[in-house]
C-alpha cells in the first residue's frame, strides 16, 4: 500500500514538470515553422495558379463560366 501510494505521488509530482517543459520548449519552434511553411506555400500556390489561369483562359476564354470551373478544378 505504501509503495503504490509513494509511486502515485512521485508520478503526480513529476508529470507536470516533464510535460510542461516539453510543450513550452516546442511551442516557439512550431509557430515559426508554421508561419514559414504558410509563406512558402502561398508563393508556390500563386505560381501554380498563375500557370493554370493562363491555361484555362487559353482553353475556355477569360472570365467565362468554364474558365472559373477550370480554376476551381485545379485548386485555385
Amino acid at each position: 500500500m505504501r509503495r503504490t501510494l509513494l509511486l502515485a505521488a512521485a508520478t503526480m509530482l513529476a508529470a507536470p514538470l516533464t510535460f510542461g517543459q516539453a510543450s513550452a520548449a516546442s511551442a516557439p519552434d512550431v509557430g515559426w515553422a508554421k508561419s514559414k511553411a504558410a509563406a512558402t506555400s502561398v508563393v508556390e500556390h500563386t505560381g501554380y495558379c498563375g500557370r493554370w489561369s493562363w491555361r484555362c483562359a487559353k482553353r475556355w476564354g477569360w472570365g467565362t463560366r468554364k474558365y472559373y470551373r477550370c480554376l476551381w478544378r485545379h485548386g485555385c
